[in-house]
């Protein structure tokens, strides 16, 4: 059932999808895992604290705002954007997409404008409306500074929607173009699941590798560790249940490190435990 770890390197590095990257450094990053041992590029990519659960203001004022605006009184505009976030905390949803649609219609060129179509958008998915949230975030232009964002909510929609093939392209586009955005390691993440259960592991194992070389400090590389762990257990071409061990054991030997707090605290850290059992009960005589 076991194969060397040196042919299953072999059978990855042989694939086009991950040779883009060099072959030198994934098959480096998988050794080192293997081993349990801490990886990651360092690269000048802003660590994220912790993910927004929606937009803020605006990153930066419209070119035309003036700069004394931060110091003037809030305008109408911002007034509209203020009240409609405190009606969507306080889960008066329909009130605050209303709010945001004024705001919208009565100050097109505002530079709350964009702010207030990703909180309609975010409303439009919680009630399930992935369509009208995908027209929401659409209406985003590219100069703006919730483009990214724009992007990334339009590839939580599309796969919502089942357009997975349009999911992959707007996941792929921020992770492209926008590698320091606070979201562009999840949308590896999300692409890696939608390879990992479309049955092209290849692809799955690229991403969670990219996320570990290109992100070791963000709450998603415990999440890297647990899909690339998947693809070595589930996937038909790469399934290698020696190597899915070792990855999970990699796994709760950061967690027990003070130095690794995603992994420490990782809410994914029962699960792989329980895994780990499954494996080595099954497949295994002892857990050795």
């Amino acid at each position: 059932m076991k194969r060397p770890v040196f042919i299953l390197l072999f059978m990855l590095l042989a694939t086009p999808c991950l040779i883009a990257e060099g072959t030198r450094g994934t098959e480096a990053i998988i050794r080192s895992i293997l081993e349990g041992e801490p990886v990651g590029e360092k690269k000048e990519i802003a660590p994220k604290a912790s993910p927004p659960s929606a937009p803020g203001l605006p990153r930066s004022p419209a070119k035309d705002a003036g700069p004394d605006r931060a110091a003037q009184a809030p305008g109408p505009d911002e007034v509209l954007l203020k009240t409609g976030i405190q009606l969507y905390n306080a889960a008066m949803n329909r009130a605050a997409l209303a709010k945001f649609d004024e705001l919208k219609s009565r100050f097109p060129e505002s530079p709350y404008r964009d702010s207030a179509a990703i909180w309609a958008g975010k409303i439009h998915m919680g009630a399930d409306r992935p369509n009208e949230a995908i027209r929401e975030f659409s209406s985003i232009a590219e100069d703006s500074g919730e483009y990214p964002m724009a992007l990334y909510s339009i590839g939580e929609a599309r796969y919502k929607s089942g357009n997975l093939p349009g999911a992959i392209e707007s996941f792929m586009a921020i992770s492209s173009r926008f590698p320091d955005h606070e979201r562009s390691d999840d949308a590896l993440l999300f692409l890696g699941t939608i390879y990992l259960n479309a049955g092209k592991g290849a692809q799955a194992l690229e991403t969670a590798i990219n996320i570990i070389r290109y992100y070791p400090d963000r709450e998603t590389v415990d999440d890297a560790y647990y899909l690339m762990a998947k693809v070595f257990e589930k996937d038909a071409t790469l399934r290698d249940m020696e190597t899915a061990r070792r990855v999970y054991r990699a796994f709760l030997k950061r967690a027990e490190d003070e130095g690794s707090p995603h992994f420490r605290n990782s809410p994914l850290k029962a699960r792989v435990e329980r895994d780990l059992r499954y494996i080595e009960s099954t497949y295994f005589k002892t857990g050795n």
